[in-house]
C-alpha cells in the first residue's frame, strides 16, 4: 500500500504518465511459458527517476498489465533505483514500483546511488524506508523478514514463495553488505534449507570476463565496491567474491544471484561447498539510450521444475535486447522430496 503523503505523487504521475496499455504483451514480447512460472528482473532505474520516468512508469506498467499472462511471481531490483538519493526522486520512484501494488511484490536491493548525500555512497544514509516504509512491507503476505539489527529499515530484507513446486527465498542485500549483514544473511539461509535462495544485491559481478567484483584479484574493476566511501567504514563491506567465499558457497540452498550496477550482461555458475550449482547473473543497461530504453529481464521457470528461460526485453520498444547474453537457458537443481516434505 503507498503511504498517503505519496498518493497525490501517484496520481500526478499516472495522469502524465499513463501506464502501460492493456492489449497484451507486446508483438515482439518473448511467448509465456504454458504452466509455468515468472520472475522479472528490473535493471538499474536510476536515470529513469531523474530524468525519464515515463520509462519506469512503462516497465512497471507492462509487469502489473501482464502478471498473469505470464504467472509473475515477484520482481527483483537489482539497486541504483535513483541517481541523487533525494525526495524527489525517491518519489518518482515509490510512484512507478506502487503500480506493482496488490498485483506482483517485489524485491529492490540499495544500489551506490541510493546511498549518501547526492547518491555518492560516501555514507549508507538512504530514503529508501522513508518511502517504502518496513510497516507496509510487513502487511504483504510473501515478507519475510528484514536485518534483525536494523527492524525499522528496509535495508536488507527477504520474501517467501512458493511456485511450480519450489519454494523461493528472495533476499535483498544493501551494496558492499556489512560484515554484521551477511552474518544474518547467513543465518537466514541455514534457518530455511528446505527453499532456494535468490540473492539479490547490486554489485556482484563485473562488466567483463564473468567474474564476481574481487578487490583481491589483480583486475582493474574501477566500479567495485572496495572504491566507495562506505567501504572505508568500520562496519566493512562484501564485494562479490567475499559474498560468494563467505555466504553463497556455504549454503547449498543458494540457486541464484543477480546483480545490475554495471553493464550489461555476464554469467557464471558455480558450486557450493555442498556440491549444488548457482547461476550468477549481472543485467543492466543504464548505458542503452535514455537511461535504459526500458529493457527488463524477463525469467520464465518451465514446468519441468529445473529449466529457466531468461530473455531481456523492452516494453518501451517492444523490442529484445542485442546484447550478449540477454538470452539463454540455466538449469536449477531438482527439488528434492525431502524438501517438498519440509
Amino acid at each position: 500500500m503507498l503511504p498517503r503523503y505519496l498518493s497525490t505523487t501517484f496520481f500526478i504521475l499516472l495522469i502524465c504518465f499513463p501506464a502501460f496499455s492493456s492489449a497484451g504483451p507486446g508483438k515482439n514480447a518473448p511467448k509465456s511459458v504454458e504452466g509455468g512460472y515468472a520472475m522479472v528482473v528490473l535493471p538499474d532505474t536510476q536515470l529513469y527517476a531523474w530524468k525519464h520516468q515515463k520509462t519506469f512508469l512503462e516497465q512497471t506498467g507492462w509487469i502489473a498489465e501482464n502478471a498473469k499472462h505470464y504467472n509473475i511471481k515477484c520482481v527483483l531490483h537489482v539497486g541504483d533505483i535513483v541517481q541523487n538519493n533525494n525526495d524527489q526522486e525517491w518519489k518518482i520512484a515509490a510512484g512507478a514500483m506502487a503500480v506493482l501494488n496488490g498485483r506482483v511484490p517485489s524485491v529492490m536491493c540499495l544500489g551506490n546511488h541510493d546511498l549518501g548525500p547526492g547518491g555518492n555512497a560516501s555514507t549508507r544514509e538512504t530514503l529508501l524506508s522513508k518511502y517504502f516504509p518496513v510497516a507496509e512491507a510487513e502487511k504483504e503476505p510473501t515478507f519475510g523478514g528484514v536485518y534483525d539489527k536494523e527492524p525499522k529499515k528496509l535495508d536488507n530484507y527477504y520474501r517467501l514463495f512458493e511456485a511450480g513446486g519450489r519454494k523461493w527465498l528472495v533476499m535483498a542485500l544493501e551494496f558492499g553488505p556489512r560484515n554484521d549483514v551477511v552474518r544474518w544473511a547467513g543465518e537466514v539461509a541455514a534457518k530455511h534449507p528446505d527453499r532456494s535462495v535468490f540473492l539479490v544485491t547490486h554489485a556482484y559481478m563485473a562488466s567483463k570476463g564473468n567474474v564476481r567484483f574481487n578487490r583481491n584479484g589483480g583486475r582493474s574493476q574501477g566500479a567495485a565496491p572496495h572504491n566507495y566511501g562506505v567501504a572505508r567504514h568500520p562496519d566493512g563491506f562484501h564485494d562479490g567474491e567475499d559474498l560468494w567465499q563467505k555466504l553463497v558457497k556455504k549454503y547449498p540452498n543458494f540457486a541464484m544471484v543477480i546483480s545490475g550496477h554495471v553493464c550489461f550482461s555476464a554469467l557464471r555458475t558455480d558450486k557450493t561447498e555442498g556440491g549444488t550449482q548457482v547461476h550468477q547473473m549481472l543485467c543492466d543497461y543504464q548505458q542503452a539510450p535514455n537511461g535504459g530504453s526500458g529493457y527488463l529481464r524477463l525469467m520464465q521457470f518451465l514446468p519441468d521444475g529445473v529449466t529457466v528461460r531468461v530473455e531481456d526485453y523492452s516494453p518501451t520498444l517492444d523490442q529484445a535486447s542485442d546484447k550478449p547474453l540477454s538470452k539463454f537457458d540455466l538449469k536449477l537443481a531438482p527439488v528434492t522430496e525431502t524438501e517438498k516434505q519440509r
